[in-house]
């Protein structure tokens, strides 16, 4: 609750002095129907955030997708690469863990050109296996799986894109004033009248503030917090990695008791 309240402190500022509005705004009226202004800009309002939370949402569930795909395709070329050569398997176990690390560190899913580095030595490890006949098929799998991980990365560089623009975000915002300059006129001096539009006003911040995390990934990385990634350490018989900046209430340990800690000075190469 204490990490929520840090993270969001600026929008809970924001949102009691909001709330206050109701409370501290003389009464006021518009010298038409109230109603049916309100009516209408809500309207407005909802059909244009409509549309854009229907659009961010659909970059937000690919997103999920293809990173449950990346994941997914490290973990099997773990897998089949330490079925293959009992030896240079250690090298694609530490390219994985080297690309895993450096997108924790870097903490955003928009990292692709950043990681750049990490994926050629995955590649590099993978084509040094040293591959018998009959393990022809398996590496063939290993080689489809480095396929479809970069097919994701480059889709994933599209999706993990801000799709508002600042004129989508003015608009935005005017209506919002607008919602909330009309809310404020159906006011008659009641008390529980006053709450319920100060109520009215958090949802319409709330809304912003919920779009806003959706188009900037926000709320996808602190979903995925850092679990997806301890299933690809756990494939790699590496202990969880942390950055080092990330919360305590983040950090789980392995079944052994064990984590990883990033240094706060290191460094992406």
């Amino acid at each position: 609750m204490l990490a929520v309240v840090r993270e969001y402190n600026k929008e809970i500022i924001l949102g009691v002095i909001l709330f206050s509005l109701p409370f501290l705004v003389p009464l006021y009226g518009l010298g038409i129907d109230a109603n049916t202004l309100v009516a209408a800009i809500s309207t407005i309002f909802a059909i244009f955030t409509g549309f854009l939370i229907a659009d961010a949402m659909s970059n937000y569930l690919r997103l999920q997708s293809l990173i449950a795909e990346e994941n997914s395709s490290l973990i099997t070329i773990a897998d089949d690469a330490e079925q293959i050569d009992k030896k240079g398997f250690i090298a694609v176990h530490q390219a994985i863990d080297e690309y895993m690390i450096a997108q924790l560190d870097l903490n955003t899913l928009n990292h692709f050109s950043q990681t750049q580095k990490q994926m050629d030595r995955l590649h590099s490890s993978i084509h040094q296996l040293m591959v018998t006949p009959e393990n022809n098929i398996i590496y063939d799998h290993i080689l489809t799986m480095e396929e479809k991980i970069n097919s994701a990365r480059q889709e994933m560089t599209l999706a993990a894109k801000k799709t508002l623009t600042p004129l989508h975000w003015i608009t935005l915002i005017t209506l919002a004033v607008l919602v909330v300059v009309a809310i404020l006129t159906v006011r008659n001096g009641e008390w529980w009248i006053s709450i319920f539009i100060g109520l009215m006003i958090l949802g319409v911040e709330a809304i912003l503030v919920i779009l806003r995390d959706m188009d900037n990934n926000h709320l996808l990385e602190t979903k995925l917090s850092y679990e997806n990634p301890r299933e690809v350490f756990h494939a790699i018989n590496k202990p969880p990695y942390y950055p080092f900046l990330s919360s305590i209430r983040f950090r789980v340990p392995d079944e052994n008791g064990k984590i990883r800690l990033g240094d706060k000075a290191k460094k992406i190469d």
